[in-house]
């Protein structure tokens, strides 16, 4: 081990300056005072070469510490010129930003040094970097031109010694300074640091002097070793010396914690945050600068747009997942003065440079006394600067260990790292690296890897373990014999693209068990996941099924509470030094509340609080005490055990959620072992409950550790938990068994998890797996803080250290934390009905905070309120209004509403008022329901219908349903009388059923609001149906905002009151709007009907698909999207707020006025003054620019600016259909200069008029400007009168803007629209109200159904393969009919996109086999029927799947490849073909082959041309001809002459002498005639023109091609009928002539082949007859085969070519290989195939060369032959 010291002794200023050059000198004093105190200690032992470690605090100048003397002897070397090209300095940085910052921080002093203080003799000292972000050319230039400094991360210095070219570049390197040594060593990307550091040593000649910088560490020994372990010159004899410069980090810190709010311990944590941001601006707002830290990127976003919204200036976000131009953006705009403040999460704690900061808030505590001082020291980062922080808690806990952190911190206390060792996963990744380098002895390779200071006790048969790991998974080969093992296979393409040890973060997809998705759910929040958890997402609970790959399966847990927390997973575990503080502080505080004493003196006094922060927290602590005196300590944990249901333990330890996990879990195995199930297990930093089935003894904790099988009673339990195989996945990531990036392709999440499964799997089996023990001893020592736990127990033997266990009824203040957080997310769930019963009222009450005053309100109030609501009526309109209100009136009056307000009305009167309505039609009576409490009774002309369908329903069998919707109306009518006299009807009306869902859910608004709050037992016994379906409709409500439950009149149950009567009850007073009358207006609005798609258009703004015009223009079909696409006045871009949309030209001034100024660069200005007025394509835009793949960086560039053009609307395209050519041709147009955009607020009151009653959340999809200016100017304009601002209840009181117009609209109820419609959840009026409908109908991508403004349904549904795969259909029963037209109309549109084929699966979530009847009579009317599989119904198709191999037999058999139908020789064969490429193609199809094809052209009168695919070919002219007329393309006017020329000429040496042209020009000018068809070359080299049919119709022509090309095909799809017919024919074309084959029962279609789930047709007669025919030779389809276009995609999916040879085997595709075809030979180059059937691939290849008689050669096929 290296020999250390701590540098005591410093030079004073005259000293150092002495002994620095004079350019350094000169530039030094010219910049600096003085040299600061760490400069002074380390300067001079890093001059006399010793290796150094520097730690210092935060702006004392460390990086310019390592770097001076570096540049000192640089310089000195440049001015003697012995300065050398080659690497003499290497910068390890941990982040990317910090590498840029320095860099540049570098290069200004190099160059200052240069400019001012150096001849011009003196050689330039150059800085490079090299990261992941360096494009390639500038690598390039890097080997050429080595930098003398080199700037990089650890990764890229991995790669970088792995390189062969760059490695002896390092040969006379001198220095290496590695900065921000605390982030990375103790992690698993130091411990690859370190390897890296070891193989530099043993590869590079000269001694390297080794500096490391940190601001903040623990242990400095331990950190000092792991630098310098690998020197080549350390060893026991004579040990490395190394200096350690400690600089004291008693720096002046100005630090402050700040209240919130005066009422903080008594406000929900989501309003807590709120008061949080309003004291970030005002902090903002009282400094120049603020750096904001909060502890997740999300919360940086929450944060900034709150911030922003309060309308504070210059704010931006700054976290690692933003992109990294942004980033940069961010850094230089703090530095260069244009933020106040910046929020970040951790990406700007490192020591990048940002300029001055003068204050710090960080926002809850990091958990880290080390992360707080770094960010700490971001202000006042510069030399003598004055840090200044302030902290803002979160929670009254989070306000206790925020106090503790402060106090630590000024007391000095430091974290102390923990360091990875033996880390397998790592070590095997450097493994696969050394093989790069050279092949390696086995015992050489172990001396080297324990030369790293992590592996310095790296067991010799652990290492053993890895290589043979290793080459099992054919990562390395591994010679046992002669102790080498070496590079295999493809490893050094997996080596480059995986290195590095950090794991992504990837999102796991939640599934229900119908196949919805309900949305993701983070990699860290999976890992708390065990099956049968029960969690929150999107408002609805879930319990977890199962967790398989990226997927979560789960079912819907309606009505329990969720086990887990919703923040659990999110952040990292407090540190135990910070823990520490936390228990010290506790201790102290409640020993003096122990004792009766005031608290407050000791926060004060001692902890320097202020008064509003030291009562905050002597409340929390006198709370705590008030319940009980025992606090958790060093000595102590607490468990108590709470009174419920289950046994419930909540233990409160305050020693980080590390800890916790120990303890947890090991709880958890302890009780899984005694057979007791684990209910519920939540963490938080200061403990953990767990509900368990059965009581657990506590005292067998400490009994595991003295028979020493804890850890065995942890993994058996961990094993099985999601934590492990997150860990699993990240251990087979890092060992490269399982790369994320195989060379450019990037492996998807998908893929990645299964194969990490199978790994699993494989592992699982083993006795003893390296994978699996690996992962374990990152749970052990990362996750768990297992050390501290076995401390703690070891000492429970011999001193005062015990658990205490207790029972209570409620947990104490320092455990309710863990037990409301599972309550907590009860407040995010609309369904609240379901579980508020179950809590206790002081819970209750704790949840609801202010709402829970509602309990206070007295019956008196409740009566008075809804008498001043609903007027005794003194006139007929009074009455009128009454009874829209309420129930049926008849003379008694017996509904209570009426009782009560008509009670003192004379009855001659209240007759009057009856007639008179009756006669005006505003009232009427109903008859034959069946119902006595609804026949013969008066109803108001809105409420008739409404009780008419209820009394029907009600005598039908509804009150014996679970769920009215399933009960079938159809045919059921009532009568309503017409045409009153004198009371009297001269006729009755028969009407069918109305909606029955509306009409029980208006009829509970209206109860509800007439009578107010009810409970659901007395609203159910008023009404004629089940308590379940009145249930189901109150919950629905209350998920609409419309209904709310709580407490109103002292009832035990939960009472169910209007939305805005609870409002008004409870002291709101703003006026609000009806929330459903607000979505009416949206809906009629959006779906206004129009006769143009133009109209259309213009009120949406822009469109996105071709399923948004539905419904919205008179009969539009889907096929007329192509012609609106094509419109010369439509036009594509990125519109509003960058979505990608089509709008119409005279909407661009529009669209641009919600826009900010865009940003042009010199390239983007360049490419824009390209384009002319009448547009250009991409092609022509880039054309004149260099090309190739040495230009590919100009390429990229090129492509980037005209992306930024795009994404600003400076461009947009219009596209133009060109014939034979499938895609339409993009043309750019300049909208930049040319389209004058309207002001911003005239931009915002137009839209506002389109789409308006619309919330500022939804505006912000519309307009890409900052949200502050966009509030501005909605201010200013609602203050001009130019809009309006109505309220709606969403539920809480949200501002909607709107025109005057709508507005007044808004005051009375209107007429609702109640056509059904299907939409995409991208429609612009379902994307409006997305979350309502993902809350009413599920989370998921499936399309809503909407009834008016109601989502009624949903289908999921999704095309597949040229069909429509439909795998359920949810639409209440009572909709079917209505149904059943909308969704033909659906399906029917869906031919125009050639999808005619529908399967469905699944109806209400059942199979569609056992559905009931009306079910399938809906389905049969839709032309569904069985698909025989007793699974599936399917829509104009058939099923009648056959193997493969009998499609390949018949195929093979009808194109000639068969034994039996092959020619007898090449002659008669050619006169079978219409077309062929080469001899390949023609030698396959006969049996004898004499004569080349060149050779029988003569004999044939066989011309070479192009076929419609583009490709060369040999065929008769009228072959050509027949081509040439399906193209259908008149050759341009000048190339008439060439044209008329070889009609009459063939010759080209006449026209070559004639032009006076040598041949390579002739062969350019007739190339295109060539391609283009109307110029072919006969068999002696001379051209003829082509000329088209002109005597059959061009579409007969096109007719008959297709209907010659698919004869021989038994099966096709759409896909390789385009592929095989080519470019001229569209696919609508084609389709419409496979549907003529069908018609006259030439072709079939559907599922017709085993294993493929595309729909396919197929030739009736060619299957029928398939039996007779004997299986297929062995053979190989050659890339000239015309059959190669028919297997192109199984090419491409099975073997990842796009052409190549196909060898058959067995009628199999085994094998697929690319070969160059030269002087006879076949030579390999490229082979992929089934390793299990290789030998035989490679048979049938010789085979096939033999009978070509062209022998196989090459590298590649001796390679294959030896295996």
């Amino acid at each position: 081990m290296p020999k250390i010291e701590y540098v005591e002794d410093s030079w004073d200023t005259e000293q150092l300056l002495h002994n620095l050059s004079p350019p350094v000198r000169n530039w030094f004093k010219d910049q600096f005072p003085d040299f600061t105190d760490p400069q002074k200690l380390a300067i001079p032992r890093i001059l006399n070469g010793e290796h150094l470690l520097l730690c210092s605090p935060t702006g004392s100048g460390k990086t310019l510490t390592a770097f001076l003397s570096i540049i000192d002897d640089l310089v000195r070397r440049s001015l003697d010129g012995s300065l050398d090209n080659s690497v003499q300095c290497i910068y390890i940085s941990p982040i990317k930003a910090l590498a840029n910052d320095i860099q540049k921080n570098l290069i200004g002093p190099l160059t200052e040094i240069r400019e001012k203080y150096l001849p011009s003799r003196a050689k330039e000292i150059k800085v490079g970097l090299r990261t992941g972000d360096t494009p390639q050319k500038e690598r390039e230039r890097m080997l050429r031109a080595p930098p003398h400094i080199l700037i990089t991360t650890p990764e890229s210095l991995g790669l970088a010694l792995a390189s062969k070219r760059f490695r002896p570049l390092l040969n006379d390197m001198k220095w290496m300074v590695i900065d921000e040594m605390h982030s990375l060593v103790p992690t698993k990307r130091g411990t690859h640091l370190a390897l890296s550091l070891a193989l530099m040593d043993s590869v590079i000649e000269s001694d390297v002097q080794r500096i490391g910088i940190s601001a903040t560490m623990e242990p400095l020994e331990a950190v000092a070793e792991f630098l310098v372990a690998s020197d080549s010159r350390e060893s026991d004899a004579q040990p490395q010396h190394v200096a350690i410069a400690k600089v004291s980090g008693a720096r002046k810190l100005d630090l402050d914690i700040i209240l919130p709010t005066p009422r903080f311990s008594s406000l929900p944590i989501k309003e807590v945050l709120e008061h949080n941001v309003e004291r970030i601006k005002e902090i903002v707002e009282a400094h120049t600068t603020t750096l904001v830290f909060v502890n997740t990127r999300q919360m940086t976003e929450t944060v900034v747009q709150k911030l922003k919204i309060l309308g504070t200036a210059g704010v931006e976000g700054h976290h690692g997942s933003m992109d990294k131009a942004i980033r940069l953006d961010v850094e230089q705009s703090l530095k260069n003065g244009y933020l106040r403040c910046v929020v970040s999460s951790s990406s700007l704690e490192m020591g990048i440079d940002i300029g001055s900061v003068d204050c710090v808030v960080q926002v809850g505590s990091p958990g880290s006394i080390a992360t707080a001082l770094q960010r700490i020291g971001r202000a006042g980062h510069q030399v003598g600067g004055l840090p200044r922080a302030r902290f803002l808690p979160t929670s009254p806990q989070d306000l206790l260990e925020v106090v503790a952190l402060q106090n630590g911190i000024l007391r000095g206390s430091m974290d102390l790292l923990k360091f990875p060792e033996n880390s397998l996963d790592v070590l095997a990744q450097f493994m696969i690296g050394l093989t790069i380098i050279q092949e390696w002895d086995i015992d050489d390779g172990y001396e080297l890897v324990t030369a790293a200071w992590p592996y310095r006790e790296l067991p010799y048969d652990d290492y053993i373990e890895v290589l043979d790991l290793l080459e099992e998974e054919r990562r390395v080969w591994v010679d046992w014999e002669d102790n080498r093992f070496g590079k295999r296979g493809y490893a050094q393409m997996i080596y480059y693209t995986n290195i590095g040890t950090i794991a992504p973060d990837n999102n796991y997809l939640v599934f229900t068990s119908d196949g919805t998705l309900v949305g993701q759910l983070s990699s860290g929040f999976v890992a708390s996941l065990r099956n049968g958890d029960v969690f929150l997402l999107g408002g609805s609970t879930y319990r977890v099924s199962s967790v398989q790959g990226t997927r979560v399966n789960v079912t819907s847990a309606t009505g329990y509470r969720p086990t887990i927390p919703s923040w659990a997973g999110e952040a990292n575990s407090r540190t135990n030094e910070l823990s520490y503080e936390v228990l010290d502080v506790l201790d102290r505080a409640s020993h003096i509340v122990r004792m009766g004493r005031d608290v407050r003196p000791l926060l004060m006094d001692v902890y320097g609080l202020n008064k509003p922060i030291a009562n905050a927290l002597a409340n929390y602590l006198d709370e705590h005490c008030a319940t009980t005196f025992q606090v958790p300590s060093r000595d102590r944990i607490i468990v108590e055990q709470v009174a419920a249901p289950l046994p419930t333990y909540i233990v409160t330890t305050c020693r980080g959620r590390a800890f916790n996990l120990a303890l947890g879990y090991l709880f958890a195995g302890i009780a899984v072992q005694d057979n007791v199930l684990v209910n519920e297990i939540s963490f938080d930093e200061n403990g953990f409950m767990i509900k368990l089935s059965h009581e657990v003894e506590i005292s067998k904790i400490p009994e595991l550790f003295r028979d020493d099988s804890s850890r065995d009673v942890l993994q058996r339990y961990m094993l099985d938990s999601q934590l492990f195989a997150k860990r699993f996945r990240e251990v087979c990531s890092r060992s490269m068994l399982n790369p994320r990036r195989i060379g450019a392709d990037e492996v998807s999440p998908k893929q990645f998890q299964n194969k990490a499964e199978q790994i699993l799997r494989a592992h699982r089996q083993m006795e003893d797996s390296v994978v699996i023990r690996e992962a374990m001893n990152e749970i052990m020592n990362t996750d768990l803080e297992m050390k501290e736990l076995a401390e703690f127990i070891s000492r429970m033997d011999s001193e005062n250290v015990r658990i205490v266990h207790r029972k209570v009824k409620m947990p104490s203040p320092l455990g309710m934390t863990l037990f409301m957080s599972s309550f907590e997310d009860l407040l995010s769930l609309r369904t609240r009905a379901y579980l508020i019963k179950d809590i206790d009222p002081e819970i209750l009450r704790r949840l609801l905070g202010a709402r829970s005053l509602a309990t206070d309100l007295d019956r008196q109030r409740l009566a008075q309120y809804y008498q001043d609501k609903v007027a005794v009526p003194d006139s007929a309109a009074g009455l009128l209004r009454l009874m829209d209100m309420g129930g049926g009136l008849e003379k008694s009056l017996t509904h209570p509403l009426y009782s009560e307000k008509l009670k003192n009305v004379e009855l001659n009167q209240l007759r009057d008022w009856v007639y008179e309505l009756a006669e005006r039609g505003l009232i009427t009576k109903v008859r034959n329901t069946g119902h006595e409490q609804i026949d013969d009774k008066w109803f108001s002309e809105r409420m008739a219908g409404v009780h008419g369908t209820l009394g029907c329903l009600a005598v039908s069998g509804a009150d014996e349903m679970d769920d009215l919707r399933s009960l079938y109306t159809g045919g059921l009518t009532f009568e309503m009388g017409i045409d009153f006299k004198e009371g009297q009807p001269s006729k009755w009306k028969e009407n069918y059923l109305s909606d029955p869902m509306d009409c029980l859910r208006l009829k509970l608004l209206d109860m509800l609001g007439s009578e107010g709050p009810r409970t659901l037992d007395k609203l159910a016994d008023r009404l004629p149906f089940p308590r379940g379906q009145v249930e189901s409709v109150l919950q629905e409500l209350e998920m609409r905002n419309l209904v709310s439950i709580g407490f109103f009149t002292q009832t035990d149950d939960g009472e169910y009151i209007l939305r805005v009567d609870e409002y008004r009850i409870t002291g709101g007073q703003v006026d609000v709007v009806d929330y459903r009358t607000l979505q009416t207006l949206i809906l009629q609005k959006s779906f206004t009907q129009y006769d143009e798609p133009a109209d259309a258009i213009r009120n949406l703004i822009l469109v996105q698909r071709r399923d948004e015009m539905l419904h919205r223009v008179k009969d539009y079909r889907f096929r007329d999207w192509k012609d609106i696409k094509h419109d010369s006045e439509v036009i594509n871009g990125r519109l509003l707020h960058n979505r990608v949309g089509y709008t119409m030209e005279d909407q661009l001034p529009l669209v641009l006025g919600l826009r900010g100024d865009p940003w042009l660069g010199p390239l983007e200005e360049e490419l824009l003054e390209k384009i002319p007025k009448e547009g250009m394509s991409r092609m022509e835009l880039f054309d004149g620019y260099p090309k190739g793949k040495e230009n590919a960086h100009v390429q990229r560039s090129l492509k980037s600016a005209l992306s930024n053009l795009e994404r600003q609307l400076v461009i947009g395209k219009k596209y133009i259909e060109l014939a034979n050519r499938k895609r339409s041709l993009a043309v750019f147009h300049r909208i930049q200069d040319r389209v004058k955009p309207m002001k911003f607020d005239e931009a915002v009151k137009t839209l506002i008029e389109r789409i308006g009653p619309v919330r500022l959340h939804t505006l912000r999809f519309f307009v890409s400007r900052p949200v502050e200016e966009l509030a501005e100017t909605l201010r200013d304009l609602e203050n001009a009168g130019k809009i309006a601002r109505v309220v709606a209840l969403q539920p809480d009181p949200t501002d909607y803007y709107s025109s005057h117009e709508d507005a007044e609209t808004l005051i009375s109820p209107m007429a609702e629209d109640r056509k059904m419609r299907i939409l995409s959840q991208s429609d612009p009026f379902c994307s409006r109200f997305i979350q309502e409908v993902r809350l009413m109908l599920k989370q998921g991508w499936y399309h809503p159904v909407f009834k008016g403004v109601d989502p009624v349904g949903r289908i999921l549904m999704f095309v597949v393969n040229d069909y429509l795969e439909i795998k359920d259909i949810n639409i209440p029963h009572s909709y079917l009919d209505e149904f059943k037209g909308t969704f033909d109309e659906l399906l029917e549109n869906y031919r125009d996109r050639l999808i005619d084929v529908s399967v469905i699966h699944a109806f209400n979530g059942v199979p569609v086999h056992d559905c009931d009847d009306n079910v399938q009579q809906i389905l049969s009317d839709l032309e569904f029927e069985s698909m025989g599989d007793g699974e599936r119904y399917i829509r104009g198709g058939v099923v009648d799947p056959m193997p493969r191999k009998k499609i390949n037999r018949i195929l093979f058999h009808h194109h000639s490849l068969h034994q039996k139908t092959r020619h007898e020789n090449e002659t008669i064969a050619l006169d079978h073909l219409d077309e062929l490429r080469d001899d390949f193609a023609l030698r396959g199809r006969c049996e004898m082959f004499r004569v080349d094809l060149k050779s029988m052209a003569a004999a044939h009168q066989l011309h070479q041309g192009t076929n419609l695919r583009g490709h060369l070919v040999w065929a008769k002219m009228p072959h050509f001809q027949r081509l040439l007329t399906i193209r259908n393309v008149q050759a341009p006017e000048e190339d008439e002459d060439i044209l008329q020329f070889f009609r009459e000429h063939h010759d080209p040496t006449i026209y070559m002498e004639r032009h006076a042209m040598r041949r390579g020009e002739f062969r350019k000018l007739i190339s295109p005639l060539v391609r283009s068809g109307h110029l072919v070359q006969d068999y002696r080299g001379g051209f003829k023109t082509v000329e088209p049919i002109t005597s059959s119709d061009l579409w007969e022509v096109k007719r008959d091609f297709l209907r010659d090309l698919v004869k021989d095909y038994p099966v096709i799809t759409l896909k390789q009928v385009e592929r095989l017919a080519g470019s001229p024919f569209s696919a609508e074309e084609i389709s419409d002539v496979m549907r003529e084959f069908e018609e006259d029962d030439t072709l079939i279609k559907g599922f017709l082949v085993d294993d493929m789930h595309d729909v396919c047709w197929g030739r009736h007669d060619m299957l029928e007859n398939s039996d007779v025919l004997t299986k297929t030779r062995d053979l190989v389809i050659p890339p000239s085969d015309p059959l190669i276009h028919y297997y192109g995609s199984l090419l491409r999916e099975k073997f990842g070519y796009g052409s190549a040879y196909l060898v058959f085997h067995r009628e199999e595709p085994v094998a697929a290989f690319k070969a160059n075809t030269r002087a006879g030979v076949i030579q390999i180059t490229d082979f992929v195939g089934d390793s299990d059937l290789e030998k035989e691939a490679l048979r049938v290849m010789k085979e096939f060369a033999w009978e070509h008689d062209m022998p196989l050669k090459g590298k590649l096929y001796e390679r294959l032959r030896s295996r």
